[in-house]
C-alpha cells in the first residue's frame, strides 16, 4: 500500500498506486469522495474536549507531556482499553486507560501532506494524536507491547517494510518537536480524568456526562449522591451532638456564652434540613426529566422513522449524555 497525491482539474486529491480506491484498512472511505474529508474530522478532532481546553486544567496536570509510557500503565493498574473514538484518547477511568490506534495511512508521507493542503484543523488534531505516542511509546518494552496482536496500537508495517522500534522513533521524531501552538487545543493536555472531565462537562456544557461507562442512570445517581452524603453525614452527626449538649444544659442555655451556642445550633439545624431538602428536591429532579427525556426521544425516533425520514444516530442522539 502506497499512498500518492495527484492534481485533478486544480483539486488535491490522494490515490493509491496499488489500484484500490479506499483509504487503507478502511475500506467502507472512498478516497475520491467528499466523505474521506467527513471521516478524517470525525476520526481526529475533538471539538468538544477543544472548547473545555480553557477548564481542563482542573482534569488534568497542564503539560502535553502529562502522558504516561505504556508499560507504566500497568505499573498504575491500568488496562489499556482500544477505543478508535478520538474524545476517548487517553482519557482514563480508576483502573483502564482509552487509546486509540494509529491506522497505517498515518505513516505515509503524502497522507500528511495531502491533509496540511486540504484541512489544516484536522491536521493540526492528527498530529496532537501522534505527538501523544512519543510519549507513550518510549522504551521498547513500550513498542513492544504496542505491537501485541492484543492490542495492535502501532501496524505491522508501513505497506512495504516491517516496523522496527528504530524507525518507529524516527518517524515520531517531527510530531515530538511540535509545539503546543501546532497541535488543537485538546493535545496541550495529556491524560484526562473521566471522574473529572464528566463533572466538568455537566458544570459547562449541561450535558449529564461526557462519557458514561456504565449505561444505567444507577450509576450515574451514585456518583451524584455519594459526595453529598459523605458531607451530610457528618454535619449530622455535629448537629445531633450538638442537640444532646443543648438538651443536658437545660435551663442554662439562656445564659452567657451558651445563649449563642444555642441560636448556632439551631441556625445549624435549619441549614441541614434545608439541605437535605434541596439534594432530595434535586435528586428527584433529575430523575423526573430523564424518565421524561427518554420518552421524548425514543418518541422522535419513532416518528422520524413513521414519516420514512433519513436520519443518522448522530443527529438523533440524546443531547443530555455522550455515549
Amino acid at each position: 500500500m502506497t499512498l500518492e497525491i495527484r492534481r485533478t482539474a486544480g483539486q488535491v486529491g490522494l490515490w493509491r498506486t496499488d489500484g484500490s480506491s479506499t483509504l487503507p484498512e478502511q475500506p467502507h472511505v472512498q478516497l475520491q469522495s467528499p466523505a474521506l474529508q467527513v471521516y478524517l474530522r470525525d476520526s481526529y478532532r475533538t471539538a468538544e474536549l477543544d472548547k473545555l481546553m480553557p477548564y481542563l486544567w482542573l482534569v488534568s496536570t497542564p503539560r502535553s507531556s502529562h502522558v504516561c509510557a505504556l508499560h507504566h500503565q500497568a505499573v498504575r493498574g491500568r488496562n489499556v482499553v482500544v477505543a478508535e473514538n478520538p474524545r476517548l484518547h487517553l482519557v482514563w477511568y480508576h483502573d483502564r486507560i482509552f487509546v486509540k490506534p494509529i491506522p497505517p495511512y498515518l505513516l505515509s508521507q503524502p497522507f500528511w501532506t495531502y491533509l496540511k493542503q486540504t484541512d489544516m484543523e484536522t491536521w493540526r488534531a492528527a498530529a496532537g494524536f501522534m505527538r501523544t505516542y512519543s510519549y507513550l511509546i518510549r522504551y521498547e518494552v513500550d513498542f513492544r507491547k504496542a505491537t501485541e496482536s492484543e492490542l495492535r496500537l502501532i501496524p505491522p508495517d508501513n505497506g512495504k517494510d516491517p516496523i522496527t522500534f528504530e524507525r518507529f522513533v524516527e518517524f515520531i521524531a517531527p510530531f515530538a518537536s511540535l509545539d503546543d501552538g501546532s497541535v488543537s487545543p485538546r493535545y496541550q493536555y495529556g491524560e484526562l480524568r473521566l471522574t473529572r472531565l464528566n463533572k466538568l462537562t455537566m458544570i459547562f456544557t449541561g450535558k449529564l456526562t461526557y462519557h458514561h461507562i456504565h449505561a444505567q442512570w444507577s450509576s450515574f445517581f451514585e456518583s451524584l449522591l455519594a459526595p453529598s452524603i459523605a458531607i451530610l453525614a457528618p454535619v449530622s452527626v455535629m448537629s445531633g451532638a450538638m442537640q444532646v449538649v443543648l438538651a443536658a444544659t437545660g435551663s442554662n442555655q439562656n445564659s452567657g456564652g451558651w445563649l449563642v451556642y444555642s441560636q448556632v445550633s439551631r441556625w445549624i439545624s435549619v441549614i441541614i434540613t434545608l439541605l437535605a431538602f434541596a439534594l432530595l428536591f434535586t435528586t428527584l429532579s433529575v430523575m423526573f426529566f430523564m424518565v421524561f427525556h427518554d420518552i421524548w426521544f425514543a418518541r422522535r425516533v419513532l416518528r422520524a422513522k413513521r414519516n420514512s425520514q433519513s436520519y443518522s444516530f448522530d443527529e438523533l442522539k440524546s443531547g443530555v449524555i455522550s455515549a
